[in-house]
């Protein structure tokens, strides 16, 4: 099977699977909502500047409660693949956080360098923070892990990294909207749509990792 229709099987497995046992992800859906909800307060209707101090502290708090929602869905996943009991999110959150943090340091320097060299490492380390939540071992080098995942199949990480890039840029694109009133509205709608497709997103992450996993024979 090539690498587009892998991801297709693995978008139509986690939209299928998350509609079927929606009460497991529904804390989720339902903090996601709530994260897209305080995103979108409508800082110039309440009398600030977009780019005001509370506009930018809630920005960072948003941004660190979708990365623990997506952690949680991974360990469910993670949980339910191998069957095991869910970990805890104390010790993967931060983990996650740490990786993500040196995972985006890499590429920007890629892309400060190269455009090119930053698109190379931003499909190249693309699994660093996966890994680090999915991977028991922590004698394990997760870039290394991630490198060769990407020589194993690109074309399949590189849909992942444009489907993340995709739902990122829908909710960008709805900032653009002048009048504040009708920018809430829609974003108030879409968050249900956006919830639903970060869980499905974060699942086939989930999927594509394990198969690579496998694919590489990789014990760790």
């Amino acid at each position: 099977m090539n690498s587009i229709k892998l991801y297709g099987r693995f978008f139509k497995e986690s939209y299928q699977e998350t509609v079927k046992n929606f009460n497991v992800y529904a804390v989720c859906f339902i903090f996601f909502i709530l994260a897209d909800f305080f995103a979108s307060i409508p800082w110039t209707g309440l009398g600030y500047e977009d780019n005001s101090f509370y506009s930018i502290i809630m920005n960072v708090l948003v941004g660190l409660a979708n990365l623990i929602i997506v952690v949680q869905v991974i360990l469910i996943e993670k949980s339910r693949i191998k069957g095991s009991d869910k970990e805890k999110l104390l010790y993967a959150a931060p983990t996650y956080l740490i990786y993500t943090i040196y995972y985006s340091i890499l590429m920007l320097i890629g892309l400060a360098c190269f455009i090119v060299p930053g698109i190379i490492l931003g499909v190249a380390l693309a699994m660093v923070p996966l890994a680090a939540v999915l991977i028991d071992n922590d004698s394990i080098n997760y870039f290394k892990v991630s490198w060769k995942m990407a020589k194993k199949d690109s074309v399949l990480i590189v849909f992942f990294v444009l489907s993340s890039i995709v739902t990122e840029l829908v909710g960008l694109g709805l900032d653009f909207i002048p009048d504040w009133r009708v920018k809430l509205g829609v974003n108030v709608v879409y968050s249900f749509i956006d919830a639903l497709v970060m869980i499905v997103i974060t699942k086939v992450s989930v999927k594509i990792f394990y198969h690579l996993k496998a694919v590489l024979n990789d014990p760790s």
